[in-house]
């Protein structure tokens, strides 16, 4: 099977979602985290970058380059020893020139923000920054490729997310193209025992509705799930054949009720269906869902999902972030999410390093005077590293199977599966985390 990426789609992004500027710093922000090998860290080091000019840099070109080589910590972390992912609320203080040669200015900093880190360093970890941000790709090639980063993303945009100077056949040198500096550590503890509020999660019939999003890999493909070519019909159809063997059955959505949903089209009508069984339905969903491509139906049903799901799942790639970002999203449907503010809630967002993207900025929506940080309507789950297609049949049925045994267990009465239960089960070793459970209720036996 071909490895393929959930972090970028076909046509990569041509703006990556790392904004040359400091970010927003929330009081209050922090948010315990649930990983099976990991936890949340602050990492804090003094960082130097290089810029070659003939005018002195400005504190805005000082920052951009900054921000530049930041972003490039990522691809080296995701290969490192012990992986980590920066989660994008860093401050960067102290800017200033430390140096100038010729043309050459040496711009030092000083970092902190948070990551989720791997099990392992508890006092300092190596970071790789990238001496010249604006060189670095260049400087890789060997001819016409550059074999420190993966071969199938060879463009420049694509370069900070995917190079290591570890890789085969990389001729990058140390301490003349990429450093390594000491960052220094400390780990926040894991939430100890926390639970899905399980008894918050059926609606007003009793009844759990999940929805399982399935981006597309390729577009071009066949848009029915059931017979496309595309990989990730191939999980489509492998969640669906575990669950209709587990007695759910299917009922494939006619045009009409698609049009229920989806108020617009920009292309082919999605392949929707609900599989049930007693109290638990499903919905599945199948369409292209980049934000670049003809998106318009799976907007429709991503909103849906997010203001009336109990469960939403999202399979796909996200594109450096753009693919759902919800502005964006908003501004293609010309109308805005309406996130319900008093219903609780689980999101998995099953795709490329998307602790970093899909964090804060749902939160942010759940935000209300009674839950200031908009967790308590709210628990997420993000990986931390790059997802490849062919390992969401195992996170899938990882988690229909985690799903329907809690659900009995919370049903019955005869117990209650904990987050870090469920974590260890899912996860894919991808650094899989659970945000947003620190205020959750006690759970309750479903009615």
């Amino acid at each position: 099977m071909i490895n393929r990426l959930l972090g970028l789609s076909l046509v990569t992004m041509l703006v990556s979602t790392t904004v040359m500027a400091l970010p927003i710093q929330r009081k209050n922000e922090k948010k315990l985290y649930i990983g099976s090998n990991s936890t949340e860290a602050k990492i804090n080091f003094n960082g130097t970058v290089q810029h070659i000019s003939t005018q002195t840099p400005t504190i805005t070109t000082m920052k951009r380059l900054i921000e530049a080589q930041v972003e490039h910590t990522i691809g080296p972390m995701s290969a490192a020893q012990y992986t980590a992912v920066p989660k994008g609320d860093h401050v960067i203080s102290n800017i200033k020139i430390l140096s100038k040669n010729g043309s050459t200015f040496e711009i030092g900093y000083v970092y902190s923000g948070n990551v989720v880190l791997e099990l392992g360093p508890k006092t300092t970890y190596d970071i790789i920054l990238a001496i010249n941000p604006e060189t670095i790709y260049s400087s890789s090639f060997v001819g016409e490729v550059s074999p420190c980063t993966d071969p199938h993303y060879q463009s420049e945009g694509d370069f900070w997310y995917f190079w290591n100077p570890n890789s085969p056949g990389c001729k990058l040198k140390k301490d003349i193209d990429y450093k390594i500096v000491k960052a220094k550590v400390s780990r926040y503890e894991n939430t100890k025992l926390t639970y899905p509020e399980y008894h918050n999660l059926p609606d007003a019939k009793g009844d759990i509705h999940i929805h399982v999003l399935f981006g597309m890999d390729d577009n071009t493909k066949g848009r029915n799930p059931l017979t496309s070519g595309d990989i990730n019909a191939e999980n489509y159809r492998d969640f669906r054949n575990y669950l209709l063997e587990k007695g759910y059955t299917a009922k494939k959505w006619t045009a009409a009720e698609v049009s229920t949903i989806a108020k617009t089209l920009n292309g082919a009508k999605p392949f929707v269906e609900t599989i049930k069984k007693d109290k638990i339905v499903y919905r599945f969903f199948f369409a292209p869902s980049a934000i670049d491509e003809d998106s318009l139906g799976f907007h429709w049903f991503y909103k849906d999902a997010l203001e009336n799901s109990a469960i939403m799942i999202y399979g796909g790639h996200s594109g450096l972030g753009g693919h759902l970002d919800l502005d964006s999203i908003e501004q293609n449907l010309g109308e805005s999410i309406k996130f319900n503010k008093n219903k609780y809630q689980i999101y998995f967002f099953d795709s490329c390093t998307s602790y970093k993207y899909y964090n804060q900025m749902y939160f942010d929506r759940k935000i209300s005077t009674k839950d200031p940080k908009g967790t308590k309507k709210l628990d997420i789950f993000t990986n931390g590293l790059s997802t490849y297609f062919h390992v969401m049949p195992d996170s899938n049925k990882a988690i229909a199977i985690a799903l329907e045994k809690a659900l009995g267990y919370a049903q019955t009465g005869a117990g209650f599966v904990s987050y870090q239960s469920l974590a260890k089960q899912i996860d894919s070793d991808n650094l899989f985390g659970v945000n947003g459970d620190e205020d959750n209720e006690a759970p309750k036996k479903i009615k």
